[in-house]
This record gives structure tokens, C-alpha cells and sequence, in this order.
């Protein structure tokens, strides 16, 4: 053995040896590399629905907040239409759709958006707009206006995927789902 510890001496020997070990090398690294391709494919699908789903499921979040947010609003305009200055008459229906329909406008799919206004007054329910249905009561009915605004909306997916089956519930990302928010308040009569 020589001072580095290999069995090979010589010129002849040591070509012997260098050519055994990069035999050796190329051999075991041949496999590795394939090894790390079928990896790469077999986790790439998964992957890339890891992404699609996040950006499925950060557009769904941003609907329901996005609805929250203009169901409250319409129902703070219809409240607070006739208490501003100016003589301002109270909000119609259509007044508050209009602002509903404009909160939202940035939503796919904001076609599908279904609003009903309905205010209870001492029991008597008047619609708005929509029909009126559990309707919440007042604890003090006869001091107070109840409005109430029920938005509905059905969200899709961004990035639909082509692989699913509705038949079974089987879905790659999000399936299309119904938002609904209420927002409720009171003004005084």
C-alpha cells in the first residue's frame, strides 16, 4: 500500500485502478439519474395541484369576504339613505342592488349574484327587492326598522380542472359553490 492508503502502485496499476473506479461511478450515477427523473414525474401532477387548489381556495375566500363586505354595505345604505343631509329620500331596491352589484363586479362569475331586501316594520315585512323569507324579528318593534340584505352567489373555480366527475362528488379543485351572506340592521323610526 502506498501513503494514500490504495492498494495500487505502478503506472499500470494505477490506470487499472482509475479506470475500475470510474467504472463504478459512471455505473451507480447512471441510476441515480433516473432514479430523480421518475421522482420529478411522479411529483410534478402533484405539485402543480397544490397550486392550482391555493389559488382555487384564495379566490373562493376572497368571494365570501367580497359578499360579506357588500351585503353590509347595502344594508348600511339602505338604512342610512333618508338620515343623510340633504333630504336624501330612503335608498329603493334598486339603489342597493346597484351598490351590491358594484362591490362585487371583481368576482368571475358575478352574473349568478341573487340580492333580496326586506324591512321589517312592528311585524309588517315589506320586500325591496327579492322575496322576503326568515325574516328575523325585532326585540323592540315598534321603535325600530329591521332591514335585512340576503346576497347569494355561486362561485367557480379560477383554474377549473378537467379531470373530475360531478356525478360521484369527485373533484380535482373547488367545485362550484353557492356564497350566501345576511347582513342585518336597524334604524331608528
Amino acid at each position: 500500500m502506498n501513503r494514500s492508503g490504495s492498494a495500487c502502485t505502478g503506472v499500470g496499476r494505477m490506470r487499472a485502478c482509475v479506470s475500475e473506479l470510474t467504472r463504478r461511478t459512471c455505473h451507480a450515477g447512471g441510476g441515480d439519474q433516473g432514479q430523480a427523473l421518475i421522482e420529478y414525474a411522479l411529483t410534478l401532477p402533484m405539485i402543480l395541484l397544490l397550486v392550482v387548489n391555493t389559488v382555487n381556495f384564495g379566490g373562493f375566500f376572497y368571494g365570501w369576504i367580497s359578499m360579506a363586505n357588500a351585503a353590509r354595505a347595502g344594508a348600511e345604505y339602505a338604512i342610512l339613505g333618508g338620515a343623510s343631509v340633504g333630504d336624501l329620500g330612503p335608498a329603493s331596491g334598486s339603489q342597493v342592488i346597484n351598490l351590491i352589484t358594484q362591490d362585487i363586479a371583481s368576482l368571475p362569475n358575478s352574473s349568478t349574484l341573487v340580492v333580496s331586501i326586506c324591512q321589517n316594520f312592528n311585524g309588517t315585512i315589506t320586500a325591496l327587492a327579492g322575496s322576503c323569507s326568515a325574516i328575523p324579528s325585532d326585540p323592540e318593534p315598534t321603535n325600530y326598522v329591521l332591514t335585512t340584505v340576503d346576497t347569494t352567489y355561486t362561485y367557480k373555480p379560477f383554474i377549473p380542472a378537467g379531470f373530475q366527475f360531478p356525478g360521484l362528488g369527485i373533484y380535482m379543485t373547488l367545485p362550484p359553490t353557492t356564497v350566501h351572506r345576511r347582513a342585518v340592521m336597524r334604524s331608528i323610526q
